[in-house]
């Protein structure tokens, strides 16, 4: 494939909206890729315009996994600089919803199949990609390739995510809780005919944030650090002068191995259950995401071949001081580390569908996330360097080849 054909499949891959959803038509555009290369692939539709997509290039073990999902998060189209839904190429950059986050990481894996195929290139081993849907919001097409046994056979997992020139081989996990507080409408002039929704849900957090907080104060992991909690989105209430009848909130967690999600769950419930039986409140609770924190091998050969393999395309970057400082202060930001001359290994919070494809074996397995993609992801004017996309072409097809030798 040359150039053109290259910026014009993540061109067609970013025009599809596929906010949690129709994924399909993403899948269908990679697929037509693959039949015309000729390499064996099955797309597994799941209703609602959602579809998994497997290929696989080569036979026998061992057997790596690489993937990404193909669904992205909402736009707020009036602060994008761009049509989102565009990719548009401006002074050395991509622009477009997904570009990072993953398109362009799913992409590159795509073609890297196609030229090994088209070049011949022996494989003493298989490539098997699992092109996933739902990951932003449930994991849930890589929830369903391993309910299907897709990845029984793998013997390693390399997922495209954005990680720039880094490696990360751990992720924490993730718990997402909605808390339901239903009360009882009245004037706001007569309070005490009523029951305050707002307010009970404001107690009933602050509750389990302190008890959250202290259980998990003294629990860290060496690499992924502690547990993060975040109180996300607050709804209750419709007008000034009456009592509301209804809240509600979302939590999000980041977890780590050494205090689990169920330990979580648990205050949850316990702290509810006591708050509801000494007032007057009605409040529930329940799980809309929870994945399990995963660590790879951090002294993997996947992990010392892309070492190796990438540390050139790293230095070879042309980055002014202003760059560095800049790229420098990020990873600060995200605490992540950051390095112009070696392909660091780093754990981070952010989740990957490794959590589901690894439900059973979530410690020390050839696992790495590894892929083209910066600080953008989520954000308004969502964007990837250019000349990063087409060196992780290049690094894909050395390192599928090496570590298949």
């Amino acid at each position: 494939m040359d150039k053109k054909e290259k910026v014009d499949l993540l061109q067609k891959m970013i025009e599809v909206k596929s906010v949690n959803g129709n994924e399909k038509d993403v899948a269908d555009i990679l697929k037509k890729v693959l039949d015309d290369a000729g390499i064996q692939n099955e797309l597994l539709p799941f209703g609602d315009n959602r579809a998994n997509l497997i290929a696989t290039l080569g036979q026998g073990h061992p057997v790596l996994a690489v993937s990404g999902h193909m669904d992205v998060v909402e736009v707020d189209k009036e602060n994008w600089d761009t049509d989102p839904f565009e990719l548009v190429e401006k002074d050395g950059m991509f622009y477009g919803r997904g570009v990072t986050d993953m398109k362009a990481g799913l992409a590159a894996l795509v073609i890297s199949m196609v030229e090994l195929k088209e070049a011949g290139t022996p494989l003493n081993g298989t490539i098997k990609l699992l092109a996933t849907s739902g990951e932003e919001v449930g994991q849930l097409g890589a929830e369903k390739l391993t309910d299907q046994g897709y990845v029984k056979d793998v013997d390693a997992l390399l997922i495209a995510e954005p990680s720039g020139y880094r490696c990360v081989y751990a992720n924490k996990g993730e718990l997402n809780v909605t808390i339901n507080s239903t009360g009882q409408a009245a004037h706001s002039s007569m309070p005490k005919a009523g029951i305050n929704a707002v307010e009970h849900l404001l107690h009933v957090l602050s509750n389990i944030e302190t008890k959250i907080k202290q259980a998990t104060d003294s629990f860290e992991n060496d690499v992924l650090g502690e547990t993060i909690f975040n109180i996300d989105v607050i709804n209750g209430g419709n007008q000034i002068n009456a009592i509301p009848a209804s809240a509600q909130a979302e939590i999000n967690m980041r977890t780590i191995p050494e205090f689990t999600n169920d330990q979580l769950e648990s205050i949850f419930k316990e702290v509810i259950e006591d708050y509801n039986n000494k007032t007057d409140a009605q409040i529930d609770y329940s799980v809309t995401m929870n994945t399990i924190a995963i660590t790879g091998n951090e002294e993997s050969s996947l992990i010392q071949l892309i070492q190796k393999i990438g540390k050139p395309y790293l230095q070879n970057q042309e980055m002014s001081d202003e760059e560095i400082k800049e790229a420098k202060r990020s990873a600060e930001l995200t605490g992540l580390k950051f390095s112009t001359d070696e392909i660091l290994t780093l754990g981070m919070s952010g989740g990957t569908d490794g959590s589901k494809f690894l439900i059973n074996q979530p410690n020390g397995f050839d696992y790495t996330m590894f892929g083209p993609g910066n600080d953008t992801m989520h954000k308004d004017n969502e964007s990837l360097p250019k000349a990063m996309y087409f060196d992780y072409i290049e690094m894909f097809k050395q390192l599928f080849s090496e570590y298949l030798a």
